[in-house]
């Protein structure tokens, strides 16, 4: 009689905690994700020492820009047989220096002259579209078309290369007088010296060797036309 009691009492006991309501689960809120962007790295002592670069020049561009000097690198083939056979490869090669800024175009009005009649060109390199710094670079060059050659412009899609896009600026030049201040792989920009006396005219022109221009911006050839006059030079892009 006492075991069936004492059998009762547990079963009693087990259903009473069966029933008792469970504690909520918490839910705790994900900790935010911390993304680190690694640092650009800094032009070192060594790559200056490297450069040759005067040492005004990196410290002027760099007050100019308001940002710090990096290394800037050109990509050049280097003759060499492994045991593959394989002849040459590519490397990179310490040609210069570069700062991210939002006053690209400022700072490279200010220098152009200045570092040309140093043996110098000032470009830029990298465009940041309004959302990102532009990349403005210092290397070593004779003209604006130098610029082209470093940068290796060029629009596979129309079958121009490097030569056939800088033979061209050379032919446009009995129209107007301009210096490139800005390339990279597939764009090119550049600024009227001496503007063409009929820009519509020369708006054609640009429209009929890059044709993907019209579509990054002005559409029609007139707002193309009023963009050259605003800001006295033009743009090549291809897609």
């Amino acid at each position: 009689m006492a075991y069936n009691v004492r059998l009762l009492f547990m079963l009693l006991i087990s259903a009473v905690l069966a029933c008792k309501a469970e504690k909520p689960v918490e839910h705790r809120k994900p900790e935010p994700v911390v993304i680190i962007k690694p640092k650009n790295p800094l032009l070192s002592a060594e790559q200056r020492e490297e450069l040759r670069f005067p040492v005004d020049i990196i410290s002027q561009v760099e007050l100019s820009a308001g940002a710090e000097a990096e290394p800037f690198f050109v990509t050049v083939v280097v003759p060499s047989e492994n045991m593959k056979g394989e002849q040459d490869f590519e490397t990179g090669k310490l040609a210069g220096f570069s700062v991210r800024t939002k006053y690209s175009e400022d700072v490279i009005l200010t220098f152009r002259n200045k570092l040309r009649a140093r043996g110098y060109l000032i470009f830029k390199s990298h465009k940041g579209y309004g959302s990102l710094p532009d990349i403005v670079t210092v290397t070593r060059g004779g003209n604006s078309y130098d610029i082209v050659k470093i940068q290796g412009t060029e629009a596979p899609n129309y079958h121009l290369d490097t030569s056939a896009i800088i033979a061209w600026l050379k032919e446009c030049q009995a129209d107007a007088s301009f210096v490139v201040t800005g390339a990279g792989p597939d764009w090119l920009e550049a600024r009227f010296t001496k503007p063409p006396q009929n820009m519509r005219s020369f708006a054609k022109k640009v429209a009929a060797f890059s044709p993907d221009v019209l579509e990054h911006g002005p559409k029609t050839l007139e707002n193309l036309t009023d963009r050259m006059k605003r800001i006295n030079g033009f743009s090549l892009v291809w897609d």
